[in-house]
């Protein structure tokens, strides 16, 4: 039997959809500029095989971690240069690789398992292109964390676990998670009201900015 829910919390029922927004379409939905966004593509020499147009169109994670199957040191040197530098050069090929896709999501507290799906589903395509390229290993890690702060055993730490993360730095960075959440989520829910609030109050005639403790200059 599953356990998913590690710690709970009071979760309200009328929280909005939750989606990824870490695209370009995405953030352009919510009419923001982009120039300035770091939004980085994944590497040319990742998939050489790919066209410009599928390549381009190709998910991308949050992170994605290279070990090579063959025994070498991960620090650059001159004798020794770094993973990306091994692959450009076409001297570590494909099938000595062990990719590793992490993906970092936020989901509904009491059904973690949608945003999963997701996320599954969002990066099979990437998944099917390093296994087709004749990668040795490829798998996704994805990490979920409830919105109001929940961690779960089997979405949370488990995933950490299996990047080989010990069990005092999971503690540690789990903890940093649930608190990032809950402030977040407390100072939603705090503005939500206070616009709620204010909408209200103008709506009885109150006028912008009053309320009922301290209404408006009648002059």
């Amino acid at each position: 039997m599953s356990k998913p829910y590690k710690r709970d919390h009071a979760v309200p029922t009328n929280l909005p959809t939750l989606t990824c927004v870490g695209s370009a379409d995405k953030l352009s939905e919510q009419g923001l500029d982009l120039r300035n966004t770091a939004n980085k593509p994944l590497p040319s020499w990742l998939l050489p095989k790919l066209t410009a147009h599928a390549f381009k169109a190709s998910s991308r994670p949050d992170a994605i971690l290279f070990l090579p199957s063959t025994v070498c040191s991960s620090r650059l040197t001159t004798r020794n240069p770094n993973f990306q530098q091994l692959a450009k050069d076409k001297k570590l090929n494909p099938y000595q690789w062990e990719v590793h896709l992490i993906k970092f999501k936020f989901c509904e507290d009491t059904r973690p398992d949608p945003q999963l799906q997701k996320a599954k589903a969002q990066h099979s395509m990437l998944i099917a292109n390093l296994n087709r390229q004749g990668c040795r290993e490829v798998k996704l890690h994805v990490i979920l964390v409830g919105v109001m702060g929940t961690i779960y055993i089997d979405y949370t730490d488990k995933p950490l676990a299996d990047l080989n993360l010990d069990y005092h730095k999971i503690k540690k960075l789990t903890h940093k998670l649930n608190e990032h959440s809950i402030r977040h989520a407390s100072a939603l829910i705090k503005t939500r009201y206070a616009l709620q609030y204010n909408k209200s109050n103008n709506s009885h005639g109150l006028g912008p900015g009053a309320t009922a403790h301290n209404p408006p200059d009648p002059h």
